[in-house]
């Protein structure tokens, strides 16, 4: 649970935040659904290593406004908060990895809290054993194409344990998807068997759009069976001539609006009181990230409902 102090330093922090964000209001746009347009940071993961307050406000003068984290660069909290803010940043999501949310849960939540952030969101499956551990080169079993539905069920009941104590902080837990989650199992796609699994009180959604189109899925559909499930988004496209797979954690990925998602379709198919944040992300580029970085920006603003 936060603290009274940690509570009071948090709102006295934020309204620091406010006053640091209206000096770089004038440069943002407001993207699909009238909402602010963010960026999963690891994006621009070699830029970061490189200069981390440099590629901050690098992304700022582009014109993102929110960010989703994507590791926390060996600073506190209260460190890495500021140094978003004075570049006009506000962290609104972290992604944190399965197993270290097992073993650390209440830690993990509370470093988000102190972060200013509002979702904790598991990024790629783990299971409960070690088979998948060191694997040799050329193995043919991976987790991208051996896990059970048991195992799925075994993410589901970890998730909604954490999301029951992150709810208690005001924190809410998620789950991100790559594409292995659409592979079917004993007649059942993984990713319809977690949706049924977790607790929708406890646990919600981040729908990573050009991994779904990846898997041979429409996220459409997703979007409309389930629109109270989803809460976050990521804003990926992949290039016209992908190959469809479910069994291989790979593909190529292309500026927003240049590739082989309709935006238009699926920024119509959301129900903006459901989808709280979206956050453009890109894996793979064939020119300076920070050139995609913009162009799909400014894609995304003509989008601006």
């Amino acid at each position: 649970m936060l603290s009274r102090r940690t509570f009071i330093q948090s709102s006295a922090f934020a309204l620091t935040a406010a006053s640091c964000l209206s000096a770089y209001a004038s440069s943002a746009k407001t993207g699909p659904l009238g909402k602010a347009i963010g960026i999963q940071l690891y994006t621009v993961r070699n830029e970061t290593k490189k200069d981390l307050a440099g590629t901050l406000e690098a992304l700022s003068k582009i014109g993102f406004r929110e960010v989703e984290m994507a590791g926390y660069y060996d600073q506190d909290a209260k460190t890495l908060r500021k140094m978003l803010s004075d570049s006009g940043l506000v962290p609104t999501s972290s992604h944190r990895g399965l197993t270290t949310l097992i073993e650390d849960t209440q830690k993990e939540i509370d470093y988000v809290a102190e972060l200013g952030a509002k979702y904790l969101i598991v990024p790629f499956p783990a299971v409960p054993d070690n088979r998948f551990d060191n694997r040799p080169s050329g193995s043919t079993e991976t987790i991208a194409n051996s896990m059970t539905l048991d195992d799925w069920k075994w993410i589901a009941d970890q998730l909604n344990k954490i999301g029951e104590s992150s709810k208690k902080s005001g924190i809410v837990t998620g789950y991100h998807n790559h594409n292995l989650e659409f592979r079917t199992i004993d007649g059942v796609v993984a990713y319809d068997q977690l949706i049924e699994d977790t607790d929708p009180s406890l646990v919600t959604m981040e729908l990573d759009i050009a991994w779904v189109v990846a898997a041979g899925f429409d996220p459409v559909a997703y979007l409309k069976k389930h629109p109270e499930r989803f809460s976050l988004l990521h804003i990926k496209d992949v290039k016209h001539d992908i190959k469809t797979v479910v069994d291989v954690v790979e593909t190529t990925t292309t500026e927003v609006g240049s590739g082989k998602v309709d935006w238009k379709a699926l920024f119509a198919a959301c129900d903006p009181k459901h989808i709280k944040h979206y956050y453009y992300e890109q894996e793979n580029w064939d020119g300076p990230v920070l050139d995609a970085a913009r162009a799909s920006y400014e894609y995304l603003s003509t989008l601006s409902a």
